[in-house]
């Protein structure tokens, strides 16, 4: 059986919620994708409908972050399973196809589809990858890329080698612009909410057009119609977006910028003013390379890592403060010593003096660990 056609729908997550308010926008936050649901609807052949028999099925669902410097395809087996000819099947699957992926690209492609495995080669390679250890989400950090790019490449030549026909298969591309538009699904932004796909039986050829997607619900069950399980090949994405994605603390820039602040505590066994001075220095050079390696972190906005150096800079310099009772070889004077790119955390560097240093800092990373509380994310003491 080949495609029946296939037909989209976007709902918001929430009731009452718009497409104009919930379109992702470039560099405010991140992505997560997740495979909320899949049904399955096995249309027996002839032989089949008359002695009865079973089907072998294989999801494979990809994600591709594209932009102008790189286009990274994340390419995995969801599911592959044998069900019984003839019946419906809600497969319970939920699986986290991209997580927390930085708006930073231009736009981002979902591809999935239901095959209908017929050829015992294909069938042996898809035993092989379907298993957690090959089913990994779009991530931005270097290692999972490297992962996910080769996993990627031994999917595609598991299914290059053979035909098999699709039951279901729809592909979602999502521009993400700079700036809000009106009708933005219309318009082929990317949107958060819940993608649906939704596949013709073949003796119900007008099922598609006759759908209103207001009555089109969702719940842990998979998709609805007029509060009935939809018995049509389907699939639901839900699309998250978050403003914040908190403290990597496995992150090397992370370590470093404790080792920064612990350093400091090697004030408490040293007496003389040149001891303490070096103490302070060998704090801001540490503090300098993990603002360094923040900087070339990919997994981050560009906002995020100006608040992470802000809130580190704001800790280090009270620490010392604290330390030294208000002397005047502080963290704040040797930062107006090097204002290098490392610094960037602020505005108009070079017109900022000592005090307005300090009062923009404190700014910064208030409002960074406010709204990280807000969202039940913590900055590491």
């Amino acid at each position: 059986m080949g495609v029946l056609g296939t037909r989209k729908f976007y709902k918001p997550f929430k009731n009452g919620e718009t497409e104009e308010q919930n379109q992702i926008l470039k560099n405010k936050g991140y992505i997560s994708i997740i495979l909320h649901s899949a049904y399955y609807n096995s249309k027996g052949n002839f032989w089949q409908n008359i002695f009865g028999g079973n089907d072998t099925i294989a999801l494979t669902s990809s994600v591709t972050y594209k932009s102008n410097q790189q286009s990274i395809e994340a390419k995995t087996i969801v599911d592959k399973r044998t069900v019984k000819a003839n019946r419906n099947h809600n497969l319970g699957l939920t699986r986290l196809i991209a997580l927390k992926v930085p708006s930073t690209a231009d736009g981002l492609e979902l591809k999935l589809e239901f095959t209908s495995v017929k050829d015992d080669n294909l069938e042996n390679g898809l035993n092989l990858m379907n298993s957690k250890e090959f089913q990994k989400p779009l991530e931005m950090a270097s290692i999972p890329i490297g992962q996910i790019l080769s996993i990627t490449s031994v999917v595609k030549k598991i299914f290059s080698s053979v035909e098999n026909p699709a039951v279901l298969e729809t592909t979602f591309a999502g521009v993400i612009s700079k700036d809000k538009v009106d009708n933005p699904i219309q318009k082929e932004r990317l949107t958060s909410g819940y993608i649906i796909a939704i596949s013709n039986n073949d003796e119900d050829n007008n099922f598609l057009n006759q759908i209103d997607s207001s009555k089109l619900t969702i719940d842990g069950d998979g998709l609805k119609y007029e509060n009935n399980t939809v018995k049509h090949t389907n699939i639901v994405y839900h699309i998250t977006f978050e403003n914040l994605k908190g403290i990597d603390e496995k992150s090397n820039w992370f370590k470093k910028f404790q080792i920064s602040l612990d350093k400091l505590d090697d004030i408490f066994f040293v007496e003389s003013e040149e001891d303490r001075t070096k103490i302070l220095k060998d704090s801001r050079r540490l503090w300098i390379e993990a603002s360094a390696i923040l900087s070339e972190d990919n997994t981050y906005i560009s906002e995020e890592k100006r608040q992470i150096k802000a809130t580190y800079f704001k800790k280090i310099n009270e620490r010392y403060n604290e330390m030294q009772e208000a002397s005047d070889d502080n963290f704040v004077n040797m930062l107006m010593e090097d204002k290098s790119d490392n610094f960037n955390f602020l505005p108009n560097l070079d017109s900022l003096n000592k005090d307005a240093i300090v009062i923009e800092t404190e700014k910064i990373a208030t409002n960074y660990l406010q709204e990280l509380g807000n969202v039940n994310l913590t900055f590491p003491e």
